[in-house]
């Protein structure tokens, strides 16, 4: 399932960042690391960004990021 498809309180492991080089590179450098826990705390109007926490940090990311990491609920 894509990040964008967990609900507020639910935590999931990261399996695969479906990116390019470059955001993959930024993503990687926040803590989107494959088999790193994370939980979505908030999301913006109509679901236009996501807040995660990951590796005690609350980090924001637009739809169409959110849309390429696929995870796994734990």
């Amino acid at each position: 399932m894509c990040l964008l498809e967990m609900k507020i309180g639910e935590k999931g492991c990261i399996d695969i960042l479906n990116v390019n080089s470059e955001l993959k590179e930024r993503l990687n450098a926040l803590g989107f690391i494959r088999d790193n826990n994370l939980s979505v705390t908030q999301f913006g109007l109509f679901k236009s960004t996501v807040q995660v926490m990951i590796n005690n940090s609350l980090i924001a990311l637009r739809k169409n990021e959110a849309r390429l990491i696929e995870v796994h609920k734990i």
